[in-house]
């Protein structure tokens, strides 16, 4: 009878420690998916801006070619056809109802902090003192500093084009 009594005190306990530990690891996904959709939502922000700053460029594009086929029929040129640069129609997305969870799972973004620190990134500050004076990760720091050092490649080259092409109308 002992032996029955001490065999199913062992199995209670098995039983118990089987279902914390099942618990634990429930509470560790939780805080995972959390932790992802945190990054997630700023990812998804970063590319927001991406885009709208491709339609400024896509737009900034074709004005520049409407001027410089304006000047090339001013100087005298023969017309040339030349494919239009458009700007492509936003994507509809779909509504996604908000849930009790939403404040727990993706807080909203600070987007001064994104603001101050492009910003900071345009005047060329190193990305460890971006993310320490705004309090951005590292990575996120790394990618604006990339993204401002592409930018000022961008307009230098587009500046050496039109000065060019104006070179080429007179």
């Amino acid at each position: 009878m002992l032996l029955h009594d001490v065999s199913q005190t062992a199995l209670a306990a098995a039983v118990l420690t089987l279902g914390l530990v099942i618990l634990l690891e429930l509470r560790s996904f939780t805080r995972l998916r959390r932790s992802v959709d945190i990054n997630l939502g700023r990812v998804f922000e970063q590319l927001e801006m991406l885009r709208a700053e491709s339609r400024n460029m896509l737009e900034a594009q074709a004005q520049a070619a409407a001027a410089a086929l304006s000047a090339r029929t001013a100087a005298g040129e023969g017309q040339i056809l030349e494919r239009p640069l458009t700007v492509p129609a936003p994507i509809e997305r779909a509504l996604v109802e908000p849930t009790a969870l939403d404040f727990l799972v993706a807080p909203p973004i600070n987007s001064n902090a994104y603001l101050s620190a492009s910003a900071l990134a345009a005047d060329g500050l190193a990305p460890a003192e971006i993310a320490a004076r705004c309090g951005l990760p590292a990575g996120e720091a790394r990618l604006l500093a990339s993204l401002a050092s592409a930018r000022l490649r961008r307009d230098q080259a587009g500046e050496a084009a039109s000065g060019q092409a104006a070179a080429g109308a007179i």
